[in-house]
């Protein structure tokens, strides 16, 4: 399993240091970095993130009287959803990160946050827990395994799901779709296509091979497709 990690609020000093650890450490995946709750609510909402990493100027904790000793430390948080949907996710304090940050210390956390997921009885983010995931196609529910999924491609008046041979049409919007694949093992790569990681077969300098399809990369994410790619699905 990879946990999935976002950042709220700006950089505190030495987080530079610390995004290296995130990007060498194979068992975590940075998604985004957002300045509030609200700019992370999209994220939120897919029910796919592990891990909240408190950074400094949080719009929600702006008139909040914090303590001198918290301009100095990282506060990290392991997020779940409850099933009351007055309450759409919760957040449990996994761990203070003290200046200056290293790779020891933060390899530590992220094995704490395994103990506390897996041992300690703090569900999972569950909706992308099972294997598939159910898209309307004409007038029924089709079954999508997330690991057959090599490829969606956006068309004029519809969506096209590739799965191997199998082809899935359906006119759910695309927000929707993203919503429900685990963002670590897929991303949107250009205006009309979201890959599959575990499919690609080639990687080019603006392009990705998903068997024999070929996909235009922006020059906007040709650098994060570069560095996913290297992840374990």
């Amino acid at each position: 399993m990879v946990l999935n990690c976002i950042i709220l609020g700006d950089d505190p000093d030495g987080f530079e240091e610390l995004e290296k650890f995130l990007a060498a450490t194979p068992l975590v995946y940075l998604v985004c970095r957002c300045a509030s709750m609200r700019d992370a609510r999209h994220y939120l909402e897919t029910k796919t993130i592990h891990i909240v990493i408190l950074g400094n100027n949080i719009k929600e904790m702006n008139n909040l009287p914090l303590p001198p000793e918290f301009q100095s430390v990282l506060p990290v948080m392991v997020i779940t959803y409850p099933d009351h949907k007055n309450i759409p996710y919760d957040l449990h304090p996994a761990g203070l990160m003290q200046q200056p940050f290293t790779q020891t210390v933060f390899n530590e956390l992220i094995n704490k946050i395994y103990n506390i997921i897996d041992m300690e009885g703090i569900a999972t983010p569950a909706k992308n827990a099972g294997d598939y995931f159910m898209i309307r196609s004409e007038n029924r529910q089709e079954k999508i395994f997330y690991k057959d999924l090599q490829y969606v491609e956006v068309m004029d008046d519809h969506i096209l799901l590739h799965l191997g041979d199998q082809k899935i049409v359906t006119t759910e919007k695309l927000d929707w779709i993203l919503a429900q694949l685990p963002v670590n093992a897929f991303m949107r790569v250009h205006r009309w296509f979201v890959i599959g990681f575990r499919h690609i077969t080639h990687l080019g300098d603006d392009h990705v091979l998903v068997g024999k399809a070929k996909i235009p990369l922006t020059s906007q994410v040709q650098t994060e497709v570069a560095k996913r790619y290297q992840l374990p699905w």
